[in-house]
């Protein structure tokens, strides 16, 4: 005789079944930020910051990333956390560079002192001049003991072109 499953585990299985599958395919959370606690993040986003966002609910760079991303959304969270529009847009933009595998604050810093700031312009990079300009930026700003080399720069460049830009800039 054989067992059967209730719906509501019938479901989960199917869920647990595409899940696993999604993932192997390498297709599951491709629009999300690396999930880091807000706290884990001082240098990119600070302990003022931290605070400010946990008063609108926000814990991970995650949360932050998805709701800061849109306009409306991020007036909506500026009223509950007192951080300007602005402000926001940039955390938001910093979230949005750490959805890449390998890419943690500190490459995120070093990204922007070469002048980008979201993957929608790391796509727009070429790898050569890119390594030169983290290199400059870090040879006078100190961010990084170990910068990118050329062909990380250029696997990050293609997996920024394979992501969905989600950040709207207004």
């Amino acid at each position: 005789m054989r067992k059967t499953l209730s719906p509501g585990r019938t479901a989960l299985r199917r869920m647990l079944v595409a899940a696993l599958f999604l993932g192997w395919l390498g297709w599951a959370g491709a629009a999300r930020a690396s999930h880091y606690a807000l706290a884990d993040v001082p240098r990119i986003i600070t302990p003022a910051q931290v605070e400010k966002l946990h008063k609108g609910k926000i814990e991970t760079t995650e949360q932050l990333f998805d709701k800061a991303a849109k306009t409306k959304d991020r007036k909506v969270l500026a009223k509950a956390t007192g951080l300007p529009p602005a402000e926001l847009l940039g955390l938001a933009r910093r979230c949005d560079l750490l959805r890449i595998k390998g890419v943690g604050s500190e490459m995120v810093l070093l990204l922007e002192a070469a002048g980008v700031k979201s993957t929608a312009e790391l796509t727009a990079a070429a790898p050569a001049a890119l390594t030169a300009a983290m290199e400059s930026a870090n040879h006078t700003a100190k961010i990084s003991e170990k910068p990118p080399t050329e062909p990380q720069l250029a696997d990050w460049i293609g997996q920024a072109k394979k992501l969905p830009q989600v950040i709207e800039s207004k």
